[in-house]
């Protein structure tokens, strides 16, 4: 074999957010390098000598998928650094918004990043003759997440009214009320995704990983909870620095995390469900049943599942949230004073920390922020090579044709990543 068909080069990665190649090493051992080549944005830099209450706008121009994740955890993590305590109706519409954003992202990815892959098609303008149910199916279920995070947040890309404290509007009873119509409606097309998703072929790959995610008592965590894992891990989420590590390398402008033992993990929705699966509302078990759907799973490609059950929970849990509570308007203030806090919370791509020091003007002095990609990053490589190695006997396009499905089945979000 010559040395250029020891070597596959994915030389520009379609349909994952930001840029990225993948370089594949044939010759002996595969050797698997992630290049991600976005180019770093110094946010961590840019932040220290802003306000604190600047703190939560500029983060979540960081992406245009996650806004409201990066948003929050950058707000709750002020919020624990100066002491401030919030109303249990901004956790509720804290976690509305949240859950919103997921599901939106999620179709997003499913239909438009993942599923071009197994249908044969460019992208998802090539689907647009053969596949118009399922295309209709991800616009009219975007539209209402899309309208429900706008219709808190002020807007649905870079909400305005989520402030340290709590929101300075309330929406009236009768906005609450028409949304919530709107995702009774659109119960039914939230499991039709789940049935797109399942009648993929998803190839059959085992990954022996570690899967990480938050978790609490009552129900699926969002904002907060432990951090746990399936191999024992159950940690407070203000012990992160002890768990977790970065590292650099010189092929990335990401940095890479690993557990403290060294070893990678994966986060998610994957990552979520191993975790979680029991506190799901029952409508989501019944259409996990019904695919065949069970956990423990170790085939990362299953994420693409995961995601689409965690679109019809996220629903059914949104609507228990605002038919079972009124949101009125509150009155809230927050003084400013020194200190250091952190957040952990579940972006649509897993586990996202926030880590501010302020000064006693409630001034950032320091940030630190590691987002979901750069937790993947070290698993997304080793489940390329383990794949590789499973599969070099097959044709070169094969072998670039799975290495791209894998790491569009994590999800990556490569902006996020370079931060």
């Amino acid at each position: 074999m010559t040395a250029a068909k020891k070597r596959i080069e994915v030389d520009y990665l379609a349909r994952v957010e930001g840029e990225t190649s993948i370089a594949v090493e044939l010759d002996g051992e595969p050797a698997i390098k992630l290049k991600i080549f976005e180019p770093p944005r110094f946010f961590e830099g840019f932040l220290q000598g802003r306000k604190y209450d600047e703190v939560g706008d500029i983060v979540s121009r960081i992406c245009g998928i996650c806004p409201v994740s990066h948003m929050t955890t950058a707000i709750q993590a002020v919020e624990n650094a100066m002491e401030v305590k919030v109303s249990e109706q901004t956790r509720i519409l804290r976690q509305v918004m949240c859950l919103s954003q997921i599901s939106a992202s999620h179709l997003v990815h499913l239909y438009m990043l993942a599923m071009p892959d197994y249908c044969g098609c460019a992208g998802i303008l090539d689907m647009r003759n053969g596949f118009n149910k399922q295309i209709k199916r991800l616009v009219e279920i975007k539209d209402v997440m899309n309208r429900l995070t706008g219709l808190i947040g002020g807007r649905a890309l870079h909400p305005v009214t989520h402030v340290p404290g709590g929101f300075t509007a309330v929406p009236p009873r009768g906005s609450f009320e028409s949304v919530l119509k709107d995702l009774e409606a659109i119960r039914p097309r939230a499991g039709e995704v789940v049935e797109d998703v399942s009648r993929l072929a998803l190839p059959q790959f085992h990954s022996n990983s570690e899967y990480v995610a938050l978790a609490c008592d009552g129900g699926m965590a969002v904002n907060g909870g432990r951090i746990v894992s399936t191999k024992g891990l159950d940690a407070a989420a203000g012990d992160y620095k002890q768990i977790f590590e970065e590292s650099q390398v010189d092929y990335a402008f990401a940095k890479k995390s690993a557990l403290r033992k060294g070893s990678s993990f994966m986060v998610g929705a994957l990552a979520r469900l191993n975790n979680n699966f029991d506190k799901l509302q029952d409508r989501t078990k019944k259409l996990a049943q019904r695919i065949g759907f069970t956990v423990p799973s170790d085939n990362p490609f299953h994420n693409n599942i995961a995601q689409s059950l965690e679109i019809v929970d996220n629903i059914e849990r949104c609507i228990g949230m605002i038919g079972s509570n009124r949101f009125e308007e509150e009155d809230f203030y927050v003084e400013p004073r020194a200190g250091d806090g952190a957040s952990v919370t579940e972006a649509p791509r897993g586990l996202l920390f926030h880590r501010y020091e302020i000064n006693a003007k409630g001034v950032v002095e320091k940030a630190d922020i590691v987002t979901p990609t750069s937790h993947n990053f070290q698993n997304i490589e080793k489940d390329l090579k383990k794949l590789v190695r499973e599969n070099r006997n097959s044709g070169r396009e094969h072998i670039r044709l799975l290495c791209e499905q894998l790491v569009r089945a994590y999800d990556p979000c490569f902006s996020c990543s370079v931060h």
